[in-house]
């Protein structure tokens, strides 16, 4: 196993953990158990468990933060931006199953940990703008932020919230799931943007 491997497992490894257990009742063995490694490699990569935390917490919200900009700070129009993060983020979490249960876990236990890594300001700011002024054009119907946000991320994460769910209820196997999300992929913006815009043309 290589090193980049190695440090992959691990980091996999730890965001499951805390995405089940929280940060606070995790301990670095739990972490070293589910990497299939002993505990003197985990802190040969990491030093403990604040180091790694910070480290898989950088690393997952860095890579969520580049989507949300390049969506937001785009020119397409807003209903493309609905398409487009419904898409980039199914696929992002495609990458980091565990990120849903992460950030919905964390937000409750410690949301201060979570909350830093996330520019919610300048993303509720252009989307607010954006939504408002669509709203006074008399383009989409009347809608609070909270409630947009709220149908457009719960949508697209309510899944990989509930896989295992799905899994043993339905009886859906990887790849029924894996298409589901492709499906949803189209169904979840033509959801939204059927309810908000009360005419074709934008």
């Amino acid at each position: 196993m290589t090193q980049t491997n190695t440090e992959e497992r691990i980091k996999q490894a730890a965001i499951e953990v805390f995405a089940k257990k929280g940060f606070s009742d995790t301990k670095t063995r739990d972490i070293a158990a589910a990497a299939n490694v002993n505990i003197s490699t985990l802190h040969y990569y990491y030093r403990n468990k604040d180091t790694l935390f910070k480290i898989v917490a950088d690393d997952v919200f860095r890579q969520f933060n580049a989507i949300s900009e390049s969506i937001l700070n785009s020119d397409i129009s807003f209903k493309e931006k609905i398409k487009e993060f419904v898409c980039q983020y199914t696929d992002f979490c495609k990458k980091n199953p565990h990120f849903p249960s992460f950030i919905v876990f964390e937000s409750e236990r410690n949301p201060d940990r979570v909350y830093g890594k996330i520019d919610f300001k300048a993303m509720d700011n252009v989307i607010e703008r954006e939504l408002n002024e669509l709203i006074e054009k008399k383009v989409i119907r009347p809608i609070s932020y909270p409630n947009y946000v709220l149908n457009l991320v719960s949508l697209t994460s309510f899944p990989f919230l509930n896989k295992h769910m799905l899994h043993r209820i339905n009886g859906l196997s990887e790849d029924d799931f894996n298409e589901l999300l492709e499906t949803r992929k189209e169904m979840v913006p033509k959801m939204i943007i059927d309810y908000l815009y009360l005419k074709e043309d934008e």
